[in-house]
């Protein structure tokens, strides 16, 4: 019962944040590109650490608020309980960056609930949230994007092998022409993750930081009505966290 508490806490105050919070500014445009292209900012440490190890998040909030994004996903940003609260850096960074949060958790761990952010410049409507295993859930929101382009923003971890059959098993149960999924996986599952989405099907593309001491990857499903035009790595202060940007196409 208190872990349904806290994860309706979190809920109610999110969602209280968007119906409430920061009246008097206005929403950024999403990424208008050209033709149909999406812009999409990717934030962790590629080694399954929480983001932020101490409360500063200002060169996140400067990137983030550099480019004009339609989604920016934050991987592991952790909230901390207490007896008297519950805190988590979305709504910090929501706040500054004048975006609508969302925080899709993944496990209970002690004092924390881990989990990641999605960020948008839209108001959300609904959510998908489908736990496969211990410690990985698959995420999903519908959003409208460059030139009313529906677009169905998933998101996933796998941390171990054991998570996969079911974790594969909802990505392929929810992958539309309108899903573009990014995740984040061991190094080690690399190959078997190319070889389960591979043929016409599927789209799927990786991408490795170059910083040291990674243990993970980034990589991009989708149906092939989309394309990945380009993606570019950018360090973001001082202390191992990276952003990827990737700009996708709807053909």
């Amino acid at each position: 019962m208190k872990k349904i508490n806290i994860l309706l806490l979190l809920l109610i105050g999110f969602w209280s944040f968007i119906s409430c919070g920061k009246e008097e500014d206005s929403l950024p445009e999403p990424d208008t590109g050209t033709n149909n292209s999406i812009s999409i900012q990717a934030y962790s440490r590629f080694n399954n650490e929480k983001l932020f190890k101490a409360n500063d998040y200002a060169a996140v909030i400067s990137q983030i608020r550099s480019k004009q994004n339609s989604v920016v996903l934050l991987h592991r940003v952790d909230a901390t309980i207490s007896s008297t609260e519950i805190k988590n850096p979305m709504v910090t960074i929501a706040e500054e960056t004048v975006k609508i949060p969302v925080f899709a958790w993944t496990r209970y761990a002690g004092a924390q609930i881990e989990g990641s952010g999605i960020l948008v410049g839209q108001t959300i409507t609904e959510m998908k949230s489908i736990p496969t295993s211990d410690g990985c859930c698959y995420v999903s929101v519908p959003l409208t994007v460059t030139g009313g382009t529906s677009m169905n923003f998933s998101s996933i971890t796998f941390e171990n092998e054991t998570q996969l059959a079911t974790g594969n098993a909802a990505i392929k149960a929810n992958l539309d022409d309108k899903t573009v999924l990014i995740g984040f996986a061991a190094k080690s599952l690399q190959n078997k993750l190319k070889t389960e989405f591979s043929g016409k099907t599927y789209r799927f593309e990786t991408m490795e930081s170059s910083g040291g001491n990674t243990t993970q990857f980034l990589f991009l499903l989708t149906n092939p009505k989309w394309k990945l035009d380009e993606y570019k790595e950018t360090a973001v202060g001082t202390d191992g966290i990276s952003c990827i940007d990737l700009k996708i196409e709807k053909l």
